[in-house]
């Protein structure tokens, strides 16, 4: 897009590594948010991925893509410092740049801080909990996230969860906004089934159960299945579908087969956004046992800041399990619109997911409220205009 920048209003710059087509919650947050905010004030800088040029042709504001690695190691979270800080000082200087949106706190808050010394732009921080768990044993990294907080003019929170973490962590509650995310509740509806997907996945006659999200562990597939393996005699009809990918893939399928579950358990695989809602409404119970990351060792300690998925199905009229960790508790309100559980114990998981099958009345309230909760509470509008505020 070509534009006369000597006379160019003011704008806001986001630089996120999580934009779509790329997959996760963070990535729809940023994507339901900044679309309803006014377009000529906005720029988003994202990673340039398979997919980008026909989602950005589908937008009317500005989305510019870069490479950027998307991957996890040591080695390409620090390219990605460095190149974030490099587009920062180009695109500051290049666009009127009344505000810099860091989206991540390390590959992204040293922009915003650099840009602040040299160049006198305010930022904001956002940051989706466990940070200061995961990089807080390095004195390196915690004073770099400190000095980051204090010279932003907003840490942007995405639950009350997480403003707690960051409290107790010595930052001021006045230095932060709250953002959570919401839910497009026109989208994400109860339909019925459709009969493609069933005949695709041979579900005709099956009682399902389903996770979706990125395959890591935090996200409690495993314990799932060690649940269904105490339910499958009570329900030889239960099928668990997974659905989305991830880390955890290959170590999951080869779990299921030690399990001998592989016949109740279905991996869907990368599904898009368009089609997400179908997939919603296959199941008879939505289920994600979110816990602490353990066995990965960059990730130790990573836990679900709050979970956009149960409100999807929730906006779906779907029961939800969730796992009693991280911000689960506001995305999800236990007996209310769905059940809170150990996420430890694959007793209490069987035990969660038994009920609901066995109790359609009870499945069906907190289906219904979940429901309703979805409208009236996560509508994208109102939170974009709690954004608007710290534009």
């Amino acid at each position: 897009m070509k534009a006369n920048f000597q006379n160019q209003k003011k704008i806001s710059l986001l630089i996120t590594n999580d934009f779509p087509p790329i997959v996760s919650g963070i990535s729809t947050v940023f994507y339901h948010i900044w679309k309803r905010l006014p377009q000529d004030k906005i720029t988003v800088i994202a990673p340039r991925i398979y997919g980008c040029e026909d989602f950005d042709k589908k937008e009317t504001f500005r989305i510019i893509r870069k490479k950027i690695p998307t991957g996890e190691s040591g080695k390409a979270k620090f390219l990605k410092m460095l190149l974030n800080i490099f587009y920062a000082l180009y695109y500051v200087r290049r666009y009127n740049v009344k505000k810099l949106h860091c989206g991540q706190i390390l590959s992204v808050g040293p922009a915003g801080l650099i840009c602040k010394k040299l160049f006198g732009v305010k930022y904001s921080v956002y940051v989706y909990g466990s940070e200061t768990v995961r990089f807080g044993t390095s004195k390196i990294m915690t004073k770099l996230m400190r000095k980051i907080i204090e010279e932003s003019e907003e840490l942007v929170t995405n639950s009350e969860f997480t403003s707690h973490e960051y409290e107790r962590w010595g930052v001021q509650r006045e230095k932060m906004v709250k953002i959570i995310p919401g839910v497009d509740s026109v989208f994400f509806r109860p339909q019925e089934k459709s009969q493609h997907l069933i005949e695709k996945y041979n579900l005709h006659g099956k009682q399902v159960i389903m996770t979706v999200g990125r395959l890591d562990e935090r996200k409690g597939h495993d314990m799932v299945m060690r649940a269904i393996t105490q339910l499958i005699k009570q329900f030889p009809t239960l099928v668990y579908m997974i659905v989305g990918k991830g880390r955890e893939e290959q170590r999951l399928e080869s779990f299921a087969e030690s399990l001998k579950l592989r016949g109740s358990i279905i991996f869907t695989g990368f599904v898009t956004d368009e089609l997400l809602p179908a997939y919603y409404n296959l199941c008879d119970v939505f289920v994600l046992p979110n816990r602490e990351t353990e066995l990965h060792h960059q990730l130790r300690g990573d836990y679900e800041g709050f979970g956009l998925v149960f409100l999807e199905a929730s906006a779906c009229g779907k029961p939800v399990i969730a796992g009693a960790s991280g911000g689960s508790s506001e995305a999800v309100v236990d007996g209310v619109t769905g059940l809170i559980v150990d996420s430890k114990s694959e007793i209490k998981v069987a035990r969660a997911i038994e009920r609901l099958l066995t109790n359609e009345q009870l499945a069906s309230q907190l289906g219904t409220t979940g429901r309703l909760r979805a409208e009236k509470e996560f509508d994208w509008r109102h939170i974009a205009k709690t954004m608007e505020g710290i534009l």
